[in-house]
């Protein structure tokens, strides 16, 4: 086993992630603010024919590129439904190929511990949002895979493909896959006053007009003039300039980065400034590494619309980044902290998690309680060991070892909570989709909604429309109504009511 792990590393990495992870991917429900709406459009598309231009319920869906629900679309037909755990695979896998292609670009053809390769694997890996887009349905994993291979390709001296790989970045989730890979290459070739003509020359804007002429083609066929200046203009220029959806300030990621890069956030953000503050003497991957990560934030600071998830792109840069700066500069002793006192918070938590599981400590307070029906489990308290005991591990190593591989046993401790903890998930599957929900309601009944988040996409394991009422709308007498659990109703007085979660549906 020790001669497998110094030959392939990051492939012992990414299995041992897979195992990990496999059984939360496979046990969890499909959330319904985003991946429920995603199969409902996939199923629509198929019934209605459409490649180009979806609808969610006969309302244009002109926000996202269709490359993504494709693989939707495409599971559908050959595995008869939507299998969770397949279509995670579109989540994991991408993770997987960013892996593999950083550690390249960074460790290919330099003498190296299969140690360091196996320690930065894992950071990039374990980060709260990289771990979380690894497992749960989102396009931002796929993009920025289509990122990183385009800026390998250009690393590599192969134009076409960076060009391809950039369209692929569009075709998958919009403007920020297009713009992230040319930008890195403008700035780059600012800083080190480097010619652009051959990565942004006529072989570039060629294929990228090409193919998205036909594209454009597609969609206008399939959806018209109105759904073609949708995508055009009010998803991407609206949404950029003055954003319509979740409009923040300039400054909005220079807050979040830190939250959404726990638990490596002291340590990678605070070197990535060192590595621009240092500069002399960097090798050219470090500094395509400084520069695509710093154009990135920078450009998607700019924007309007802003989301945490949105700074997927720029992750992969700056933890890559990571062993470079150290190589150059050396591993300082503020480093040793930035690794030991997020291990101590995340150690602290998992002692909590372990000593209190045993204890109803949060039962008394009925808005709590209500959602921790899972937790006095034995699950819980090795949830909260394994926490800990890497927490221990890793700041012990911070002041010894004196390299990146002291986070490892943090890292490995996060993802051994996540394989402990995915037997308590299907007891969590009411609070986190309408799966369990639905078999409740019975076949050929009307079935109503109300207050209840995006209903209207319960027609997945409905097979049939759900009439979405208002807030404000009278309960129904006929049919099967869903709603909040803790509704009061005299026109519901009678009927059997089957509680999930923080919804319920009652019968008629």
């Amino acid at each position: 086993m020790k001669g497998l792990f110094e030959r392939y590393p990051v492939w012992t990495v990414l299995i041992l992630m897979l195992i990990c992870f496999s059984p939360l991917m496979a046990l969890r429900d499909f959330t319904p603010a985003n991946e429920l709406r995603y199969l409902s459009i996939a199923d629509e598309a198929l019934r209605e024919g459409h490649l180009f231009a979806f609808t969610n319920h006969g309302i244009a869906y002109a926000d996202k590129p269709p490359l993504y629900l494709w693989l939707f679309m495409l599971c559908r037909l050959i595995f008869g439904g939507h299998v969770m755990y397949v279509l995670s695979l579109f989540s994991f896998i991408p993770m997987a190929v960013i892996v593999l292609t950083m550690d390249r670009w960074v460790f290919g053809g330099r003498k190296t511990s299969a140690g360091e390769r196996a320690a930065t694997a894992l950071l990039l890996g374990t980060n709260i949002l990289f771990l979380a887009i690894s497992v749960f349905l989102r396009m931002d994993m796929l993009m920025t895979m289509f990122i990183v291979l385009a800026l390998y390709s250009w690393h590599s001296d192969r134009p076409w493909l960076f060009a391809l790989f950039t369209f692929l970045a569009l075709f998958t989730k919009g403007p920020v896959g297009l713009l992230v890979p040319p930008v890195a290459v403008l700035a780059y070739s600012a800083v080190n006053h480097e010619r652009i003509g051959r990565w942004l020359g006529w072989q570039f804007w060629t294929l990228l007009a090409g193919l998205c002429a036909l594209w454009f083609t597609g969609v206008y066929l399939d959806g018209g003039k109105d759904y073609l200046q949708n995508l055009l203009f009010h998803q991407t220029l609206d949404r950029a300039v003055n954003s319509f959806n979740h409009k923040e300030p300039f400054y909005f990621y220079f807050i979040g980065i830190w939250e959404v890069m726990f638990p490596w956030c002291l340590l990678a953000i605070p070197a990535w400034i060192l590595s621009m503050v240092h500069r002399s003497g960097s090798s050219k991957p470090e500094k395509m590494l400084r520069c695509t990560a710093l154009s990135a934030f920078v450009m998607l600071s700019c924007f309007s619309s802003k989301i945490n998830l949105y700074l997927a792109p720029v992750f992969p840069f700056i933890i890559y980044l990571l062993p470079l700066t150290i190589g150059r500069l050396g591993w300082k002793r503020w480093m040793s902290w930035a690794v030991a006192v997020p291990a101590a918070l995340a150690g602290l938590f998992g002692l909590v998690l372990a000593l209190a599981a045993p204890f109803p400590v949060l039962d008394g307070i009925p808005s709590v309680s209500a959602y921790l029906e899972f937790f006095h489990s034995p699950w819980m308290a090795c949830v909260g060991i394994a926490l800990a005991v890497g927490a221990v591990l890793s700041i012990v190593f911070a002041f010894s070892k004196r390299s990146v591989a002291c986070a490892v046993p943090l890292a490995g401790g996060m993802i051994a909570a996540v394989l402990l903890f995915s037997p308590l998930v299907p007891r969590l599957n009411d609070y986190i989709g309408y799966a369990a929900l639905c078999k409740d309601i019975p076949a050929g009944e009307t079935v109503y909604g109300r207050k209840v988040q995006r209903c209207e996409n319960m027609d997945v394991f409905l097979g049939r429309e759900i009439v979405k009422l208002p807030d404000d709308a009278p309960t129904p007498t006929d049919g099967v109504f869903v709603s909040k659990a803790n509704l009061v109703d005299p026109v519901l007085e009678g009927r059997r009511k089957i509680v999930h979660g923080e919804n319920a549906v009652w019968l008629p």
